[in-house]
């Protein structure tokens, strides 16, 4: 982890790019510009856009390499290899060194265009999302909901749940043919979010509540600051003030046999204020009694509010900022506004991969 004061003082800030195919070292790649972007709202979390010379020295004072890629083992190319993403962050004033790590990244496009090379990625649930179930499945006999994310990912990605309380899968149902579907599917139906690492590793984690206190990351401008500006948008898409979520199964009447329904009761988007009434539904067969579906419902509803209020921040690159990560935004006033602060969530960053670039970085707010 990168101290908080060294990104706040002078410092130099570079990128590492290792090409991997297999278990393989292909090489490293020099990069002339780029960004690595995470976004909490997609499947697929996690994507990667370079360019680099057609020939270049991979580290300064090594010899020159032509990366034109040539064949299904070039060190860029679209069978296979996979970007291992760095940058070095190297205090000028202590001399110090630290690396971040930014993701790893299958290789999905590349285009040569004079003396440079395009190279576009994702993340490694692209790999899941392409490897499509041949055939309906159900789960196997004994199988938890842990156990069956795990069987899912079909060694394409190590999962993991921790903090999470696992939970018996029903043996009546059966998986489509998408995998990374029925992996969300767990994650809405425990309830949790999944997210990729940095590391390739998925995680079910517990939903965070609303931030209600101050948080220890201050993201501010003027002296002192790293942001170089703020906005703010707010939308009605897809911010539901009811969520209805049900089990498949159904009583004699055709009704279904556990269904809860989470209304938001206070704030502007209270369900009996001006906001009106904006309901989503979610049915799942791995909602099987009627404190799932509660929960279900009341996760749902907590994540679409915070949606409501998203506050986009340009600042300078700090590569240790992660989705979901906690923070206070801080604008001064400009022609006689008032100081604002606001508190919220990390939903998407988009991290440079050169000292010349800013950052971008995404906040929902609560209101």
């Amino acid at each position: 982890m990168i101290p908080s004061e060294v990104l706040a003082d002078a410092y130099t800030y570079a990128a590492r790019v290792d090409s991997w195919l297999g278990s393989r070292w292909l090489g490293t790649l020099p990069v002339a510009s780029g960004s690595v972007s995470w976004t909490a709202d997609q499947q697929v979390q996690g994507s990667v856009s370079l360019t680099v010379p057609r020939v270049g020295a991979p580290v300064e004072g090594q010899d020159q390499v032509d990366y034109t890629p040539r064949g299904p083992e070039s060190i860029i190319e679209s069978c296979g290899q996979v970007l291992h993403v760095s940058v070095e962050v190297r205090s000028v004033v202590t001399g110090q060194a630290f690396t971040e790590r930014l993701g790893r990244f299958l290789i999905t496009n590349w285009d040569v265009s004079g003396k440079s090379i395009t190279v576009q990625g994702k993340s490694m649930l692209h790999r899941i999302e392409e490897d499509r179930l041949t055939s309906p499945t159900t789960p196997r006999t004994g199988g938890t909901l842990f156990s069956e994310a795990r069987r899912l990912a079909g060694g394409i990605a190590g999962v993991l749940a921790p903090g999470m309380s696992d939970r018996a899968c029903p043996s009546s149902m059966s998986w489509g043919e998408s995998r990374i579907d029925a992996l969300f599917e767990i994650a809405d139906a425990w309830p949790a979010r999944l997210r990729e690492g940095r590391d390739g590793v998925l995680r079910y984690l517990p939903v965070p509540p609303p931030v209600s206190s101050a948080p220890s990351r201050v993201l501010t401008d003027g002296e002192g600051g790293t942001v170089v500006g703020v906005k703010a948008s707010g939308t009605r898409s897809k911010v539901y003030n009811r969520v209805v979520a049900r089990g498949q199964g159904q009583d004699d009447a055709g009704m279904p046999t556990f269904q809860a329904v989470a209304d938001q009761t206070t704030g502007p988007y209270a369900t009996s204020g001006p906001y009106g009434v904006v309901t989503k539904f979610f049915t799942s067969p791995l909602i099987t009694s009627a404190d799932g579906a509660r929960a279900s419902a009341r996760t749902m509803l907590a994540s679409s509010v915070q949606r409501a209020t998203t506050i986009p921040v340009t600042m300078a690159p700090d590569p240790t900022l992660e989705l979901d990560e906690a923070v206070a935004v801080v604008s001064h006033a400009v022609d006689g506004t008032q100081v604002e602060e606001h508190w919220g969530r990390v939903s998407s960053v988009d991290i440079p991969l050169s000292s010349s670039g800013t950052m971008q970085i995404d906040v929902e707010v609560s209101r």
